[in-house]
């Protein structure tokens, strides 16, 4: 594996770290989002036994410098907190994390969630940054600004109006029948 790939896999394992903790702390933001150095660097390290504490140290200090989190030396304890920039990071990244174990993990009780949107002409690179937020979350593309997702996401949808802009212009609605079903059954693996 490159380096650069290797880093890459830091890098994602350190924003799960986060993404788990807020997760865990079941908010939508976190209100002095941090972790010690310490127990970012041990909690990755006993999941990955390849790593060492220089490259996540390395790959904590580039974060830093690309402003997603703040390295801060307080009461002899150094406190990563996520800047608004690595929070938007975290949450979507908690997003994906909650709607994938959704699709895993749940049975699915035959009714859809359908989020759908009418972003004016005049933002048009919001309204198709949105449509490809939603596929890269796991939502299906039903019409070109309807997308369906088979378990419950309302807190999920939520989140989304938060962190991305055109979302604002998004309704959510449950459906129990929809044309087309056997298509998206087969897309969702129900």
């Amino acid at each position: 594996m490159s380096k650069e790939n290797q880093y890459g896999k830091i890098v994602k394992k350190i924003i799960d770290v986060f993404a788990d903790l807020l997760i865990a702390t079941k908010v939508s933001y976190l209100p002095s989002p941090y972790y010690t150095l310490g127990k970012i660097i041990k909690t990755l390290l006993e999941e990955n036994k390849n790593l060492n504490k220089k490259q996540v140290k390395k790959a904590l200090y580039d974060l830093k410098k690309r402003q997603l989190i703040d390295i801060v030396e307080k009461n002899n304890e150094v406190k990563i907190y996520l800047k608004e920039k690595g929070q938007q990071k975290v949450v979507t990244r908690s997003i994906k994390l909650l709607l994938d174990y959704k699709r895993k993990e749940k049975k699915w009780d035959g009714r859809w969630f359908m989020v759908f949107f009418d972003v004016p002409e005049i933002e048009k690179q919001k309204r198709e940054f949105l449509r490809k937020y939603l596929k890269k979350l796991g939502f299906y593309q039903y019409q070109k600004s309807v997308y369906i997702f088979p378990f419950e996401c309302k807190k999920e949808v939520g989140l989304i109006k938060k962190i991305v802009e055109a979302a604002k212009y998004m309704k959510y609605i449950i459906a129990e029948e929809i044309e087309e079903e056997e298509k998206i059954k087969r897309y969702f693996n129900l």
